[in-house]
């Protein structure tokens, strides 16, 4: 988004936090220095924590120094709040994007779903709108009390272009060219399911033997979801090679499988399809709007590994199925490009 702004002739600062530096950040950084964007380090916990005040005086002091901005967007629960708490009382407008709601998590107990709707209800007093990446996320923020003259739908989109040229990683893994690659590109989070995938490829793993899981990323539950995959009778088929940049991985996958509790649009689901993968997912964000059950993948309740387990096994096991959902996955991808979602964000 910041880089589409740029080349539409915008000028765009990123106030982004360094506290978790990764590979894919420090390169993204310096694709955006190079195009012309101005990046500022703001320290951020991704929890709630009091140190959030000193950060929005901070970008305060800042948009003082470098404004007036036109518009103070945030990405992110985070980025939300900083964002209209920094800009309030200054000119422009103020927008946030929260990439799926921290309401919408379904093992939020009543109290700190309480506790958060008020949060976001007293924010958006703060702010002019809130950008929508899925008509499930859209729906939630009405059910929320949110104001529906404040609330917009743009979805995520990426550069549609042709899948990724095949990796060494199938190899690096000892994975054979003729052996069936489940994979998955997430943080190792509670909102992620991480172990229920796990579950569900060892349900299914002696029914396939070809098959294999490749569970690409990093987090909290990684340790835990490590011990898991140690414990399973599939374990030597289970593979974790790190936190890898997502359609360079997925270039090793025969299907992807997004096993969350809740979601608005992952970039991984568009990610995947443009690299021409089957999908399998949980029925959260982004199923029904991006992922048709039985067109371009297939959708199953979350929390249920029996469920997902055959579903996979049913992709797996059909190499007629595989293609077609394939097909249509490269197909629908073209219509989440990057360049509709720049002209929808402007619009906005």
């Amino acid at each position: 988004l910041a880089l589409g702004l740029v080349r539409a002739g915008h000028d765009v600062h990123l106030a982004y936090s360094p506290i978790r530096p990764t590979e894919l950040l420090t390169r993204g950084l310096e694709a955006l220095r190079s195009a012309g964007v101005t990046t500022t380090p703001l320290p951020m916990r991704r929890s709630p924590h009091p140190e959030d005040v000193l950060r929005a005086l901070a970008l305060r002091k800042y948009i003082r120094q470098h404004g007036p901005f036109d518009v103070v967007h945030g990405h992110s629960s985070k980025g939300g709040a900083i964002g209209r708490l920094a800009g309030f009382g200054q000119r422009g407008v103020r927008v946030y994007t929260p990439h799926a709601l921290y309401t919408m998590n379904p093992e939020l107990g009543a109290l700190s779903r309480l506790t958060f709707t008020g949060v976001e209800r007293a924010l958006d007093l703060l702010g002019h709108g809130l950008i929508m990446v899925s008509d499930d996320e859209h729906q939630h923020a009405l059910d929320l009390g949110l104001p529906a003259d404040k609330l917009f739908v743009v979805y995520n989109g990426i550069d549609v272009e042709p899948p990724s040229s095949p990796t060494d990683l199938r190899a690096e893994l000892g994975i054979g060219p003729e052996d069936l690659c489940v994979g998955c590109v997430a943080r190792f989070a509670p909102q992620k399911a991480p172990e229920v995938l796990v579950d569900a490829f060892d349900a299914l793993a002696s029914r396939i033997p070809r098959a294999h899981l490749i569970m690409v990323g990093d987090g909290p539950l990684e340790s835990a979801v490590r011990e898991q995959a140690a414990d399973a009778e599939a374990r030597v088929r289970i593979h974790f090679p790190g936190p890898l940049d997502g359609p360079t991985a997925m270039a090793a996958f025969d299907v992807f499988a997004l096993p969350s509790r809740y979601e608005s649009l992952p970039y991984v689901l568009l990610e995947a399809m443009a690299n021409g993968l089957p999908i399998v997912m949980t029925r959260v964000g982004g199923a029904g709007s991006v992922v048709v059950d039985g067109l371009n993948g297939l959708v199953v309740p979350p929390e249920n590994p029996t469920a997902l387990a055959e579903a996979l096994a049913k992709v797996l096991t059909d190499d007629g199925l595989r293609l077609e959902l394939s097909r249509a996955a490269t197909t629908r991808v073209a219509e989440f490009s990057k360049d509709v979602m720049i002209e929808k964000t402007l619009a906005v």
